[in-house]
């Protein structure tokens, strides 16, 4: 599915365009180039977001913008999911500041977890994911909430049990998990 979001930045509308999806087969992701130590091919059925402007209304340093994605990891004990053994939330960095996933002129995302059960009997993996206009001159050097959307997915040791709804998140969303990302 393809998804369009608003959002201000510099006092100008834009659209971020999300593309957010099962994964069919493992080359769609890349998956190959991670050198993962399980076979790839496990990976079909997990889900797979890409996360873009395809017009962006800006020019220069006005389009500095970032993404920040926390996780949050709701752990059973059960196949069947009936008790909650463990909820947890990290940020997802992949190598860049913390707290950003990702941030550029403009930002770009893609992201395709797969097979996170660990020793759990079942997993709900959900992503909490904000375009934010990150601190800075222009911006009085306040990180500022632009847009989100959560997405994720299930597993159990049955194997994936499908992707999650992919739903926009609020400034309230964001004000929730602020206190996280600030600690």
């Amino acid at each position: 599915m393809k998804y369009s979001i608003p959002f201000q930045l510099r006092n100008k509308t834009n659209y971020i365009t999300v593309d957010y999806k099962a994964m069919e087969n493992p080359e769609e992701s890349g998956f190959g180039a991670l050198n993962v130590p399980f076979d790839v091919n496990q990976c079909i059925g997990y889900p797979m977001i890409h996360a873009y402007f395809d017009d962006l209304n800006l020019q220069g340093y006005e389009r500095y913008c970032g993404f920040i994605q926390i996780m949050r990891w709701e752990e059973y004990n059960t196949v069947d999911g009936k008790e909650s053994v463990n909820v947890r939330y990290e940020l997802d960095c992949v190598g860049t500041v913390p707290p950003y996933f990702c941030v550029g002129y403009p930002a770009e995302l893609f992201d395709a977890p797969c097979s996170n059960l660990r020793n759990n009997e079942k997993l709900i993996w959900t992503a909490h994911t904000y375009l934010v206009d990150p601190p800075s001159r222009m911006n009085d050097n306040q990180l500022t909430f632009l847009a989100g959307f959560s997405w994720g997915y299930a597993e159990s040791t049955d194997g994936i049990e499908g992707i999650l709804d992919f739903k926009v998140l609020s400034e309230n969303d964001w004000e929730e998990h602020r206190n996280y990302i600030e600690t």
